[in-house]
């Protein structure tokens, strides 16, 4: 071989080897796990006596969860998390507890004095996730005194309503900040995209909607342009209202990052952690970037 033909063939080498290394760490970077900040769990009373609080985080740390807001009826639970792991829980103020409830917490005087009681601590994130079922149910001395302490403490509302009452919600107190849970559970994607529009000050959760985002590896077009046009908007959430959720936590954070992984990547990225990062802050933001 000559020296020309020794060349070309060293080339051959390196290029081969240089191949080798590009593939390699394209196929590492796939098998990264995509981090998810969880805004959306609950640790309630009915999971006490069958999830210990060392469990709890062992799930998301399995998960790939590093950091949750997390809301418990009645508020021990949530506090009992935060004791536990500080970093990873992030308590948010839920007003049920006793006999007041989703359907009774709108018209109960008490609720008020409460919450303030319990938000001087300066530890909780946000109020909520509490239900409005109506416009009507916004308009009482209760919520408007409810989004008022948000506003004071500048913490976000977590709401569990449709369109409707939360248009009412914002027309009381237009400079609240809310967590729209569940996307309002059965609202389309126009509707979602116009209450952004309108509303500068909403965030929007998106647990129970990972089967109606994406069918299998196609991502529905009408949630596809919504995402990515509101991509810094947008959050993800488990919602373990019921114990039962908790044995199947994995698989429900796995559902959102099967459609995660269908959109462009800083997309993925921003809905997976980054917005709920700079909504709530992270307890490690190098553990949520791994």
């Amino acid at each position: 071989m000559n020296n020309l033909g020794k060349i070309h063939f060293q080339r051959i080498i390196v290029l081969a080897a240089l191949t080798v290394l590009y593939c390699a760490r394209l196929a590492g970077a796939a098998d990264q796990v995509l981090p998810i900040f969880d805004t959306h769990l609950h640790y309630s009373r009915p999971a006490w006596q069958s999830i210990a609080p060392q469990d709890a985080a062992r799930k998301l740390e399995a998960a790939g969860v590093p950091r949750a807001l997390v809301s418990s009826s009645p508020d021990e639970g949530s506090l009992v998390l935060r004791r536990t792991d500080a970093r990873r829980f992030a308590p948010v103020l839920r007003p049920y507890r006793n006999e007041v409830r989703s359907g009774n917490w709108t018209r109960d005087p008490k609720t008020p004095a409460y919450l303030e009681a319990r938000l001087k601590r300066g530890i909780y994130k946000g109020i909520g996730e509490f239900h409005l079922f109506d416009e009507a149910g916004a308009g009482t001395p209760t919520v408007r005194r409810t989004a008022a302490l948000a506003v004071r403490y500048r913490i976000v509302l977590q709401v569990h309503s449709g369109a409707a009452a939360l248009r009412a919600l914002f027309a009381i107190e237009p400079k609240v900040r809310i967590l729209w849970a569940h996307a309002g559970m059965s609202e389309p994607p126009a509707v979602i995209g116009a209450m952004l529009k309108r509303h500068k000050n909403l965030w929007v959760g998106l647990s129970f909607r990972a089967g109606e985002i994406a069918t299998g590896d196609m991502l529905d077009p009408a949630w596809r342009a919504l995402l990515t046009r509101n991509s810094d908007r947008f959050v993800i959430g488990s919602d373990t209202y019921v114990t039962s959720r908790w044995s199947v936590y994995g698989e429900l954070i796995e559902a959102h990052r099967r459609w995660l992984k269908l959109l462009p990547a800083e997309v993925a990225r921003a809905i997976a952690y980054g917005n709920a990062v700079r909504l709530f802050g992270s307890g490690d933001i190098k553990a949520l970037e791994k």
